[in-house]
């Protein structure tokens, strides 16, 4: 084959065949309909392209490559006929580019790609050289093809139009059997035969890997070794875990186990994937550590999660996913990256034929989406289907789904989505066809226009006796938030309850919360309430945000008002088995009333020292350590000044160790700070005073205690229905036993205040902080929001 020609060789798998075909010093040659990135490549490494087909492009000297999607009718291909030129299908040419390698083929309707790819890679990396054709540009080789000089050759092998079964593969990996493609195989029987007959096919089933969790290779029995989740799988992965944009496993193969193997993907499926390369890779005999270095340096593929870029504040990736399996396991696996942020989803649906086949399997696969957004079918030169069309697909998501779904026309998507975008939104576009080039859209867009920010309402001040503490949190919560993330709104809440709109403002002596008020409230995106005590903390204010239907920073009201609570804190508590200092606890009335009996039951139920707490404030208002009878009665009435509920319960001789927690769904204790109290009143002067007590972010505390005290305010948070953030506060008495304090819902914000501070130490700066905070509080509202709340009328 001295003289090669590509009808159609812009095609990824055909542009791959002819960079081949190009290095065996071959003369190269073919055309495309249009010109493309792939096609100026081409051209740069020295093969001839014509844009535009016609038929005295070809001569009779040539060898004619062509693919499923050329017609017998085209104008090239009936060319070739007449002059009689060797007529090679893609594939027929890729086999005959295996003989004499030790080829690898990687099989299956969902992640061939991928899995080509990190073989491909895992091989490279271990010095094994080998050569691949596969369906995906690699990053770190910069191409889609390769010709090495080892005895591999992997190769994608694709089953959309059976060319697969051209196939005879030394080792090879299959991924699944989905129902896809039956334009070409007609039934679910036809399809499964040819997968059968493919695995059958492999010279070595030793080296032939199959996924054991997909139900239909499980019923077919085939050769080779099982992998995947179930008990039943040969090769079997455990204890999954994905941490941002990288997944941990461990692997159980031939009675061994290997702990903790890392590869740089997302999602469940890329553990299947990755599972699959590792047992081939070692079955070939390739060194484990060498294996590992490969899944852990793999960089992806393009159109697979591919990062497209980040600008003020939001997140671009691109996916080729466009059917539903793809498109549901591609979501989860963003979900789990990306944590609490909201996912914007554009969707291009891919071909009528495609569409068609996937009708009824739309409605649930966009659950992890936020925001979604769909455009026409991308046709891929198919002729429409009446009744298919972006109408029918977006009717059946709808059905499924609280959250709205657009449509968005493709030419206009770029300036229709901007408007829409917010700082910490993450943006994936998904779909075979041009939906890739959206992002580079927007992102160019955006160089002109900025999107909009997240307008954020800080309310401070308050009627608490705490006022002047919110001063001080709001000073650096202010200072910390990204000026080019977020617009402020200030509101100041006098003493005696009157909102204003900023500091300097006078309160109008009308109603305390104005009409102008309201309407500033509106306009925010968000609400962050830095009010310590009474009216903030204890779910008052935000009782009122969930009135008005307004997100908001830290707990939410029903948490905040249990966490306030000091006793119902307690024996929520102890119903989880929790471990809290005993106690006694009563209201003023029922000491009015019945003051010798209370006596007696902290005498009988408690020991001296005690401590005396307003039951509804903060951790350093009105409270007072005592040591005996006398001074007892004196701290009770003093701690009645500021609260209708009062707790007793007794002293230990413990350091105060304290933990914050920040999250919702999936919930983050930082390792401790300590209140370096001595044995002394952490009071408000201790507190906030020039000479307050010192404190460290840092907690001197054994490793393993700090593990379980991280695992006891973890479970405190939870029992309380804690979400956003709160501060869990604990003793640790002599005999390294942690008793639980209290829980504080919104913690100080001032420079000297633990929470910031250890989430600082800890590596969430205040800016940083303030981001998830208030990440959190707009996915707590979305969650809301998707719930039905409310009767649909009659």
């Amino acid at each position: 084959m001295k003289n090669c020609y590509f009808i159609g060789i812009g095609g990824v798998g055909m542009s791959g065949l002819a960079r081949l075909m190009l290095k065996r010093s071959e003369k190269v040659g073919g055309s495309d309909l249009s010109q493309s990135a792939i096609t100026d490549e081409l051209v740069k490494a020295g093969v001839t392209v014509h844009i535009g087909q016609a038929a005295h492009q070809v001569t009779s000297d040539m060898t004619v490559v062509y693919s499923t999607d050329i017609k017998k009718d085209n104008v090239e291909y009936q060319a070739a006929v007449n002059y009689q030129c060797p007529l090679l299908h893609r594939s027929q040419l890729l086999q005959l580019m295996m003989e004499g390698c030790s080829s690898l083929a990687v099989a299956g309707t969902h992640g061939k790609t991928t899995t080509s790819s990190l073989l491909t890679w895992v091989l490279h990396s271990c010095g094994e050289d080998p050569s691949y054709a596969i369906g995906g540009v690699i990053p770190q080789l910069n191409s889609n093809a390769g010709h090495g000089e080892g005895k591999y050759f992997v190769a994608e092998a694709c089953e959309s139009d059976g060319t697969f079964l051209n196939y005879r593969p030394y080792g090879a990996i299959v991924t699944n059997v989905d129902f896809d493609h039956m334009d070409h195989y007609g039934t679910e029987n036809h399809l499964k035969q040819a997968f059968e007959k493919f695995m059958k096919q492999v010279t070595t089933p030793s080296h032939l890997f199959w996924c054991g969790d997909d139900s239909r290779l499980l019923g077919m029995n085939p050769p080779g070794i099982s992998y995947g989740f179930g008990e039943h799988c040969q090769l079997r992965v455990s204890n999954f875990q994905q941490k941002e944009w990288s997944i941990f496993f461990d692997v159980d193969f031939k009675g061994k186990k290997y702990r903790q193997v890392e590869v740089s993907l997302i999602g469940l499926h890329n553990a299947l994937n990755a599972l699959a390369v590792f047992g081939l890779t070692l079955s070939l005999g390739i060194d484990e550590q060498a294996i590992r270095k490969g899944l852990k340096t793999f960089k992806g593929v393009l159109r697979r999660a591919e990062k497209k870029g980040e600008t003020h504040g939001i997140l671009f990736y691109d996916d080729y996913g466009h059917h539903p399996t793809e498109i549901t396991a591609t979501l989860k696996g963003f979900r789990n990256a990306i944590g609490d942020k909201r996912l914007v989803v554009l969707y291009q649906p891919h071909r009528y034929s495609r569409a068609k086949e996937c009708m009824g399997m739309y409605r649930d696969i966009f659950n992890d989406a936020d925001l979604l957004f769909v455009s026409e079918i991308y046709a891929a030169r198919e002729k429409p289907i009446p009744g298919v069309s972006h109408v029918e697909i977006i009717a059946e998501i709808q059905a499924n789904r609280r959250q709205p779904c657009h449509h968005v026309e493709r030419s206009k998507m770029a300036e229709t989505i901007l408007p829409s975008l917010r700082p910490h939104d993450v943006v994936l576009t998904l779909g075979a066809g041009d939906i890739t080039k959206v992002s580079g859209e927007i992102i160019s867009l955006m160089n002109h226009k900025t999107p909009p920010k997240i307008r954020v309402g800080v309310i401070c001040g308050g009627e608490s006796v705490e006022h002047e503490v919110s001063l001080l949190s709001v000073k650096h919560i202010l200072a910390s938030l990204n000026p080019e993330y977020y617009e402020i709104e200030q509101f100041y809440i006098t003493n005696q309850g009157e909102w204003c709109i900023g500091r300097e403002s006078k309160p109008s002596h009308g109603p305390k919360v104005s009409p102008e008020v309201m309407q500033r409230l509106h306009t925010c995106d968000i609400l962050f309430p830095v009010l310590h005590g009474t009216y903030g903390e204890d779910g008052t204010i935000q009782g009122f945000f969930e009135m008005i239907s307004k997100p908001y920073v830290g707990c939410d009201y029903r948490s905040s008002a249990v966490s306030m609570d000091k006793a119902i804190t307690k024996k929520l508590m102890r119903d989880a088995h929790i471990d809290t200092l005993p106690f006694v606890s009563f209201s003023r009335g029922q000491w009015k009333k019945d003051e010798s009996k209370i006596r007696c039951s902290i005498k009988e139920q408690l020991h001296y020292p005690l401590f005396v707490k307003p039951t509804h404030l903060g951790s350093s208002i009105g409270v007072h350590k005592v040591k005996d009878e006398q001074e007892l009665r004196k701290a009770i009435e003093k701690a009645f000044l500021f609260d209708t509920h009062i707790l007793v319960e007794n002293g230990v001789e413990a350091r105060e160790i304290e933990f914050a927690v920040l999250g919702n769904d999936e919930v983050k204790v930082f390792p401790p700070g300590e209140i370096c109290s001595e044995g002394k009143v952490y009071d408000y002067a201790s507190k906030y005073g020039p000479n307050g007590m010192k404190a460290t972010p840092k907690a001197e505390v054994d490793p393993d205690l700090v593990k379980k005290g991280m695992e006891m305010a973890r479970r405190a948070y939870e029992a309380a229905g804690c979400v956003g953030m709160a501060r869990v506060d604990t003793f640790l008495d002599r005999n390294n036993k942690f008793w639980l304090n209290e829980i504080n819902p919104i913690p100080g914000f001032t420079k000297i205040s633990l929470y910031p501070q250890i989430c600082e130490v800890n590596g969430l700066a205040a800016p940083q902080l303030m981001d998830q905070l208030i990440i959190l509080g707009l996915q707590r509202r979305r969650q809301i929001d998707s719930l039905q709340l409310k009767m649909d009328p009659a």
